[in-house]
């Protein structure tokens, strides 16, 4: 016949075993849901500890009982850890080297439980007694001696006791309204339990009452209080998520009107999140999982790798990071995207990343059309100010095509006599070698800057650099009297050779053009390169002229501005452009005698 204590005990363990399937469930759908996996163990070794008393109450024998009470040390061994594990991961606080010395401890007790006969809190047990617990003819130690080693026990469960009573404290201490709250409830019906429990084994093993262990019925009521706390966590968590859900379509809507994609991916489960805009700009369906694979198959190599450094770079630092890149979609077209991102830490690790995306490829497109309008106009300003020099460079070639010429000839009046001089000859050829080198050079140098080209950033020695600007106008400066002074460190620029020398060259001709009215001894230019800060090279082109008018130094750059009568106004608003480009600087300064610096 099923007495009370049959169908109580019985209802207990299978409250514990639903507690248990229920929060073992959520932690397979949630792998980081770890406080929901404690709990689940504390939910289960109270359904254990059920279904070992219910067999000590029934057992027919001293030899029984004693086998139930080893049993019983099993589900005892879950059930506090788990609830040490609980307090440690639902709190975050509580002393790691007491958890830690607590989980050996019981461990310790449960090997030596199967190793002792006939278990570990007794030496021997000489017989059971009878007694009645609600309405039930139970069983109960009738005579036994204790074993000294369950003073171990009694210490592991003290122990346990304070751990929970200072995590509890901690809580207290540093925790809002709520967390104050939780403490109260959890840390204080564990603790009660433990207390009880703690009182009532103590008495049972030492003889001093006959009475069955109550650790079931006594947990019962903080098992309640902790899955009551875990379903408010349920439900709250239910309601965030409502609520996130509203945000997260009103920011979606926000995004989607501003031309943005929201994404994010969970390097733990793999998983990747996106937004509906987000998913167009990949070119992938409106719903559906994300394949990665299939995602990082549509980046471009050399993009994917790119993308890669970025976060490592945003991992090792904590910062927002941007990256652009390239997209092929399904359909061949290929799209570059700006995305704007950081990690976010859980559990102390860096496992999700969240993004913006935009779709740049008509700002790419519009960049490069600018680009190609900057060249092309570039290339007409040099086209310009050689076009300047045109006789000072007639007059450079004319000297050693003239010089070429009077050695032909004389070379074809030493042919025509009898007998040659061979010596003579080779003298002759060798000038003309060296005329025709030196007419090539500045037929080289025109052509280098005629050509229409992109920046190219290479490594370029600054003093070669200014020879080869002052050879183009250094007849231009003879015939109009203007001395040039160059006064250069021995440095190495990373910059583009021909684009340089064209802003060189328009700087020489404004300041040569800005001294017309000067006295001509007077008339004289300085360029002068040297090391600045932070690495960088301050190149500055003096002259001696009137200087840059007070109410024009704010508008020189500016397009079609002009203080020349037959200037276009175009020639000091590219060179800033090329300077810019470079990653540098470009302004004038007047000087308080006259004399403009660029």
């Amino acid at each position: 016949m099923t007495g009370n204590v049959t169908i109580l005990w019985s209802m207990i363990a299978a409250f514990g075993l639903m507690l248990g399937v229920w929060h073992s469930l959520v932690f397979v759908l949630d792998r980081r849901a770890y406080a929901n996996l404690a709990f689940a163990t504390v939910a289960l070794g109270a359904m254990g500890i059920a279904w070992t008393e219910l067999g000590m109450m029934t057992a027919a024998s001293a030899a029984e009982w004693g086998r139930w009470v080893r049993w019983y040390q099993v589900p005892n061994f879950f059930l506090i850890v788990g609830t040490v594990a609980f307090v440690r991961l639902y709190f975050g606080t509580g002393r790691q080297w007491l958890l830690w010395s607590l989980v050996a401890l019981r461990a310790l007790i449960l090997l030596v439980d199967f190793v002792v006969d006939p278990n570990f809190n007794f030496e021997r047990i000489d017989g059971i007694a009878r007694t009645e617990l609600f309405g039930q003819q139970i069983s109960v130690v009738g005579h036994a001696v204790a074993a000294p080693r369950q003073s171990i026990a009694t210490l592991a469960t003290v122990l346990s006791v304070l751990f929970i009573v200072d995590a509890a404290a901690s809580l207290w201490r540093t925790g809002s309204a709520e967390a104050r709250r939780r403490a109260v409830v959890i840390g204080g019906s564990i603790a009660l339990f433990f207390a009880v429990a703690i009182l009532n084994t103590q008495l049972v093993i030492w003889g001093l009452v006959m009475l069955p262990t109550l650790t079931a019925p006594s947990f019962l009521i903080t098992l309640a209080a902790m899955a009551f706390e875990m379903s408010r966590d349920t439900l709250r968590a239910s309601r965030l998520a409502r609520e996130l859900r509203q945000n997260q379509r009103a920011l979606e809507l926000a995004a989607s009107a501003a031309g943005l994609g929201l994404w994010s991916w969970d390097s733990e489960t793999r998983s990747i999140w996106a937004t509906g805009r987000a998913r167009a700009m990949f070119g992938l369906r409106d719903s559906g999982p994300i394949d990665l694979e299939a995602l990082a198959a549509s980046i471009p190599t050399e993009d994917a790798a790119r993308l890669r450094e970025t976060a490592g770079t945003a991992a090792a630092t904590g910062s927002e990071q941007e990256v652009e890149f390239r997209v092929v979609t399904a359909e061949g077209s290929t799209r570059w995207l700006r995305a704007r991102g950081r990690w976010e830490s859980a559990s102390g690790k860096r496992t999700l990343i969240r993004s913006v995306l935009r779709d740049v490829t008509e700002e790419r497109r519009v960049h490069e059309e600018i680009e190609e309008l900057r060249r092309d106009l570039a290339h007409a300003s040099r086209v310009t100010a050689l076009g300047q020099l045109a006789s000072a460079i007639a007059h450079e070639l004319r000297q050693p095509l003239g010089a070429i010429r009077g050695n032909v000839q004389a070379a074809q009046m030493l042919l025509q006599g009898p007998e040659p001089d061979l010596q003579e000859l080779r003298d002759i050829l060798g000038d003309i070698h060296r005329d025709d080198s030196r007419a090539a050079q500045v037929i080289d140098r025109l052509a280098a800057l005629l050509k229409r080209r992109p920046i190219d950033l290479q490594p370029v020695a600054l003093e070669g650099l200014l020879q080869d600007v002052i050879s183009l106008v250094r007849s231009d400066a003879l015939a109009r009297g203007v001395r040039i002074e160059t006064k250069v460190d021995s440095l190495v620029a990373h910059a583009d050779k021909v684009h340089v020398s064209q802003v060189l060259i328009n700087l020489i001709i404004n300041a040569m053009d800005a001294m017309t009215d000067t006295a001509a001894a007077c008339r004289r230019i300085t360029v002068h390169a040297r090391a600045a800060e932070s690495g960088l090279i301050e190149i500055a082109v003096s002259d001696c002229g009137p200087g840059v008018p007070a109410e024009a130094l704010t508008r020189v750059f500016e397009p079609f501005f002009t203080t020349k009568a037959s200037g276009m106004g175009m020639g000091l608003c590219v060179s800033r452009t090329i300077i810019e480009a470079h990653g540098g600087r470009l302004w004038v300064e007047s000087g308080a005698d006259g004399g403009a610096t660029f």
